[in-house]
């Protein structure tokens, strides 16, 4: 029997150390956590955790390399990564062969993952490595976000979850019935996705000022597996998501925490 697998969503990652989620806390939730869960590195997370590093100043660079730890905390430096969605979904999940497209490989993030955390200084190097995440980061913030201007303009409608699935994978070339089993399996995503096209039609809804959800949704794809959690933070994932049976694996960590640290019981 598999193991069930958790991913550390940025949204939580980035609580670590402050006020809000001590390391203390923190270290009472992975100890809760790991004796179920393999821990298990989503690249969304860890890119808009590196984004989050980029956006501060230098001295706080290395002081908030917990952050990334956090991503795989029972062994930072040997860390577990999952693929990027599209390629999730084409060979972990459907057995087919590696996508064409040149994307960053599990191999090469739990490289940079490693290298990064036995930075002792913020060097120019690393400056620019982590500018250039950003740039690309919000390369797709900004495709995103002309998408769903266009949507706006033209007025679609809410698709089918098969359209929606075939129109999102259409490169994949999958087969109809493929596309009916991943609607079903990538549901949550897909309440996500429809959140956001009704959401269009709110004039006061500004998809430039949704910047984490480009990537909030694609998290959502590796629900595909019937292993995978998400420890989140925000209610974004939730709240979005509609009434998917898949809402039972998105954990709000302050709830595990709860759970992890119960509140002594009061004497009398």
């Amino acid at each position: 029997m598999r193991r069930n697998k958790l991913i550390v969503e940025s949204s939580a990652a980035c609580k670590v150390g402050t006020r809000s989620l001590p390391l203390a806390d923190w270290t009472a939730v992975v100890q809760h956590l790991a004796p179920q869960f393999d821990f298990v590195v989503s690249p969304l997370s860890f890119v808009e955790v590196l984004r989050s590093l980029a956006r501060g100043k230098d001295q706080y660079i290395i002081p908030n390399l917990k952050r990334v730890e956090a991503l795989s905390p029972i062994d930072p430096l040997h860390p577990a990564f999952l693929e990027m969605p599209g390629q999730f979904i084409l060979r972990e999940v459907l057995g087919r062969g590696p996508s064409v497209e040149d994307t960053y490989q599990p191999p090469q993030m739990a490289a940079d993952m490693v290298t990064l955390l036995g930075a002792r200084r913020v060097t120019k190097g690393l400056r620019d490595w982590l500018n250039e995440v950003t740039s690309k980061h919000q390369s797709g913030i900004d495709n995103f976000t002309e998408n769903h201007d266009s949507m706006r303009k033209v007025g679609q409608a809410v698709p089918t979850p098969e359209n929606w699935a075939r129109a999102k994978f259409k490169r994949l070339g999958f087969s109809d019935d493929e596309i009916r089993r991943l609607a079903a399996g990538v549901d949550a995503a897909y309440e996500y996705a429809v959140w956001v096209r009704r959401e269009l039609n709110n004039p006061s809804y500004l998809p430039s000022n949704e910047t984490t959800a480009w990537f909030d949704y694609q998290q959502l794809f590796y629900l595909y597996d019937p292993t995978i959690h998400i420890l989140y933070w925000d209610n974004d994932l939730m709240q979005r998501s509609g009434s998917s049976s898949q809402r039972s694996r998105l954990l709000k960590l302050p709830d595990v925490l709860a759970k992890a640290s119960p509140v002594p019981a009061q004497t009398a």
